[in-house]
């Protein structure tokens, strides 16, 4: 949701999964990254694949954005360090060189139960976006599953800290926000804005468009996350 406000702004860059990385067992079979992955062209190397990378997510005002996720840090240093120009540079030296201007946004979920159930969802029926343009296409019958809720829960928790160790070590102050004031249609356009401020821009000088991505959760979650609570409190 965020991601797509900020592109609809059209000075906020395009910011999308460029560097989406893992471990290919967790991800359905034939699934490709980077240079051999959805935002590259045949025959790209790493290199040119980075470099088309920064003319997708940039806006003609010169701003790049990109999403990444705290799970997929230690896989983009890995690619990052065979690349001539990262080569023998550490975590922070590597940061900055991709992302010349550093600034963070982190989006965090105040339950985190919910946060999980729904990437818990996803993960199975790989529905992650659903809009007007994208009805929801399920792959595949979700089932509940207390440990695969677990183990994300704990992934998001060790994300939250994870990403505020790494803008500590940047020397960099994120802009935390809260998913549940960005779906408020009441507080969704103060949010977009107070970003665009944190990333010097002029939100006054934007329009903010509503919303295109639309909230999936629904009785299924809600009965997952009961379950999982009460799993969790007899445990």
């Amino acid at each position: 949701m965020l991601c797509r406000a900020l592109e609809d702004t059209g000075v906020a860059g395009r910011p999308t999964e460029y560097f989406l990385d893992g471990d290919p067992a967790t991800f359905p079979p034939g699934w490709t990254f980077w240079e051999g992955g959805m935002f590259s062209k045949p025959g790209m190397s790493r290199r040119e694949f980075l470099d088309h990378v920064y003319t997708l997510g940039t806006t003609p005002n010169g701003v790049f954005g990109a999403k990444l996720a705290w799970n997929n840090v230690p896989w983009v240093l890995k690619r990052l360090s065979v690349v001539e120009r990262f080569a023998g540079l550490d975590r922070n030296e590597a940061f900055h060189a991709l992302f010349p201007g550093l600034h963070v946004v982190q989006l965090v979920r105040s339950d985190r139960v919910a946060q999980a159930v729904s990437w818990a969802r996803a993960a199975q029926d790989g529905v992650w976006v659903v809009s007007d343009a994208e009805p929801a296409r399920p792959m595949a019958e979700p089932s509940y599953s207390y440990e695969l809720i677990f183990n994300l829960e704990r992934l998001i928790a060790q994300g939250e800290t994870g990403w505020l160790q790494l803008c500590e070590e940047l020397d960099v102050i994120p802009l935390r926000v809260v998913y549940e004031d960005l779906a408020n249609a009441d507080t969704y356009e103060e949010i977009v804005s107070d970003v665009l401020r944190h990333l010097g821009l002029d939100p006054s000088q934007v329009a903010v468009r509503a919303p295109r991505t639309q909230r999936q959760a629904d009785g299924i979650n809600q009965t997952w996350c009961d379950r999982y609570r009460a799993d969790k409190g007899s445990a």
